[in-house]
């Protein structure tokens, strides 16, 4: 079994991120007029409740405000707490407590099915899985990248299509650019609008597949330092438009 990640060499981890060193390619064909969606607590900037909302409902309200736009990609905020997440799967199944888990711990980007998505990263393909719970990761992947001193870290992509990933297999490397994937459509991607979770992780914990993407709001601080803020793969936005932390109620 892997050893924990110590704290030195998640500094060194979270330092490379930030550096100019990181340089990743482009995931997606992104046009300019690319929107950030509000998908928070509370809000009603799609026109109506998000609260038990369906797929369905949940995803013409997604492309209406990308043709609204003029856009064929919108973004959902990392850290943001969402009433998204309906299913058992985000119950807390800890003794301790019965908080349910609600702070995305990714980043979204909404966008067609089959829309094809290419590796950031150069790295190896660490795990291929198909996670078929109810608003689960559907088919997805996690790929293991390395620091220049050595030190691992992952990045995760959620809701994918199951051909799309065909061609792959565990422990395969990957360059950048690369294809990777493509976007899955409801019910195989998880039962979402199609879109892709990416996530960064710094330490596996040994979850491997179960690593989670969303958290308990009394524990975000914890997780989200082990997912950080995935800014420096979207350049064409500012970092606090993907920080959906101060957009909280």
């Amino acid at each position: 079994m892997r050893r924990p990640v110590g704290p030195d060499e998640l500094a060194a981890i979270a330092e490379h991120l930030d550096s100019d060193r990181l340089q990743p390619g482009s995931m997606m064909q992104i046009d300019e007029r690319a929107i950030v969606l509000d998908l928070g607590i509370g809000s009603t900037a799609l026109g109506e409740s998000l609260s038990n909302i369906s797929v369905e409902r949940l995803a013409r309200l997604v492309d209406q405000a990308m043709a609204t736009a003029g856009t064929e990609f919108a973004f959902g905020r990392w850290g943001e707490a969402r009433e998204l997440y309906s299913s058992d799967l985000f119950d807390n199944d800890s003794p301790d407590t019965t908080e349910p888990r609600v702070v995305h711990m990714g980043i979204d980007v909404f966008c067609k099915a089959e829309t094809v998505v290419c590796t950031p990263l150069a790295g190896r393909v660490h795990i291929k899985a198909n996670n078929t719970a109810e608003l689960d990761y559907g088919p997805m992947l996690i790929l293991e990248h390395a620091t220049a001193t050595g030190e691992s870290f992952y990045s995760l992509y959620g809701h994918l299509s199951l051909s799309g990933i065909a061609h792959l297999e565990e422990g395969q490397n990957v360059q950048i650019g690369e294809p990777i994937a493509t976007i899955g459509r409801p019910p195989e991607n998880g039962n979402w609008p199609p879109h892709l979770h990416f996530q960064l992780i710094l330490d596996l914990l040994g979850r491997g597949a179960d690593f989670p993407g969303v958290a308990m709001r009394s524990q975000q601080e914890t997780w989200l330092a082990l997912s950080p803020l995935p800014a420096m793969f979207f350049p064409q936005f500012d970092r606090h438009k993907l920080d959906g932390r101060g957009h909280t109620t």
